[in-house]
């Protein structure tokens, strides 16, 4: 948690120092319309944003597909483990009942 705040504390940092450095005005211009006209790190700043959100998107459909497929293998390897556990009781029944066959089979003799 702690570290995490130190990140941020100095990626905002960073930022400023950036903002403060980059304070130049610059002008992009789009397929139509007028130029936007901004501060070169606020458009910097806007852009990775978007870039941001854009990527977070596009990966969720990703990030679903592989939780159901998590969802899947857990509930695959419950279903193992039982069977593992039932096959052990058995054994340990059928080593019992050997055991005692064993037993009255020395007791015969």
């Amino acid at each position: 948690m702690q570290r995490s705040i130190i990140i941020g504390l100095l990626a905002a940092l960073l930022l400023t120092i950036f903002a403060l450095q980059n304070d130049e005005m610059v002008s992009i211009y789009f397929f139509f319309g007028e130029p936007v006209k901004g501060s070169l790190s606020l458009i910097l700043l806007i852009t990775i944003i978007i870039g941001v959100i854009l990527g977070v998107i596009f990966s969720v459909p990703s990030i679903n597909k592989q939780a159901r497929m998590i969802q899947q293998k857990n509930r695959e390897i419950d279903r193992l483990q039982g069977l593992v556990d039932e096959y052990k009781k058995a054994g340990e029944k059928g080593q019992s009942q050997e055991s005692g066959e064993q037993e009255k089979k020395e007791k015969r003799r």
